[in-house]
């Protein structure tokens, strides 16, 4: 029953439709006659957008199958497997400063861009719009947290002294990298212990929204996921991400000669966009359907796990595999990521908001985008 579900919602108009460039892609990789690495970029982040949904979308029918806690250390674990596939595979390959850029463009596109579609969406449909003031105060102080650990060794690097000829700067800066990677984590567990705890202590929740439910169409023609298919989903999802992010990874040296975009941009704006389709959609699409709080949580709790959990993850996994990645950021990644904070920590200070908010949200994200564009490092 399962597979003829699939089926007809493979037949209706949607998102499952881009499912066509997985195998376009595995061609342009593997024919020679056919290889171009500008398609090959193309039609792999195009792939990315589909292969990204789904994980999302096994990932919250999972959750939703398991139970409150178990669902949620099962969406902590695998909502960001775009994000941490992508980054393993680029930092396997010695690419480090792409993989720092598209750490960037994850969390400023869950803050700006999928927490500002939705605030625009919920607050043109329905005015002035609430959310839960002492949660957004939480994720907001991670956040604020987070940031500041991340970007402290690109402001350590300038302001110390590293011209004793005793005093090696890159091996201080990994070795604070790795120390705060483990500071971060230890945050992100005490989070996700705070979370549990208030869990039990506050009354039954509703069942959570998930992404099935928000594209539920009005025929009321929802899939339905057995545990079983939820773990084929992710583990087939995982492969083809795994090769989508390898064919992205080999092409960016022609993407940025070709189309003359800087590799900050590709990072943290392409990358940084597919990689959270699948929130950037469930967020807006629960806002529409009022319920704008969802769409906070969604955004904020994506990005406090990027940098929480998935950058502190991959930093500590690059000196295991012999190839250190380290928290020094370009003046541009610091002025995004601490715009990016200070705005949504400015939105949500009062747990009200309407729909110029996300506009300007969005802006912010157009103007950070331009400036990564232009990037000249």
């Amino acid at each position: 029953m399962q597979i003829q579900e699939v089926k007809h919602a493979l037949a209706r108009p949607s998102i499952h439709w881009l499912a066509i460039f997985l195998p376009i892609s595995l061609a342009v990789a593997y024919l020679p006659i056919l290889h171009s690495e500008i398609v090959l970029f193309c039609t792999s982040c195009l792939g990315m957008v589909v292969v990204a949904y789904w994980l999302g979308n096994a990932t919250e029918e999972l959750a939703a199958r398991v139970g409150s806690v178990w669902g949620g250390m099962l969406n902590a674990a695998f909502s960001n497997l775009p994000e941490l596939i992508f980054g393993l595979i680029a930092v396997a390959k010695g690419l480090g400063p792409l993989a720092k850029a598209a750490w960037t463009g994850a969390i400023i596109s869950n803050m700006l861009v999928a927490v500002g579609a939705a605030v625009m969406v919920g607050g043109y449909r329905y005015g002035t719009v609430t959310f839960p003031l002492e949660r957004a105060k939480d994720a907001a102080a991670g956040l604020m947290i987070a940031a500041v650990a991340i970007l402290m060794p690109s402001i350590y690097a300038h302001a110390v002294d590293f011209s004793s000829e005793t005093i090696n700067a890159g091996d201080v800066i990994k070795n604070v990298s790795v120390w705060l990677s483990l500071f971060l984590l230890m945050a992100y567990g005490g989070s996700i212990v705070y979370t549990f705890a208030r869990f039990r202590h506050s009354e039954p929740a509703q069942k959570a929204t998930n992404l099935s439910e928000a594209f539920e169409m009005e025929e009321n023609n929802e899939l339905s996921w057995s545990i079983s298919f939820c773990i084929g989903v992710l583990a087939v999802s995982s492969v083809f991400m795994a090769f989508l992010s390898n064919f992205v990874a080999d092409c960016v040296d022609s993407v940025t000669a070709g189309f003359g975009w800087t590799e900050i941009f590709v990072g943290a704006i392409v990358i940084g966009i597919i990689g959270n389709v699948g929130a950037i959609m469930s967020a807006v699409i629960v806002a529409y359907r009022s319920k704008v709080d969802l769409s906070f949580e969604i955004g904020m709790n994506a990005a406090s796990q990027i940098a929480l959990l998935v950058i502190p993850t991959l930093i500590i996994a690059s000196s295991i595999v012999g190839k250190p990645v380290d928290f020094l950021f370009s003046p541009p990644q610091i002025a995004a990521l601490i715009g990016s904070v200070m705005i949504m920590t400015q939105i949500s200070q009062d747990g009200r908001c309407n729909w110029l908010n996300g506009l300007q949200m969005l802006i912010f994200f157009g103007v950070i985008s331009v400036l990564f564009y232009y990037d000249p490092t």
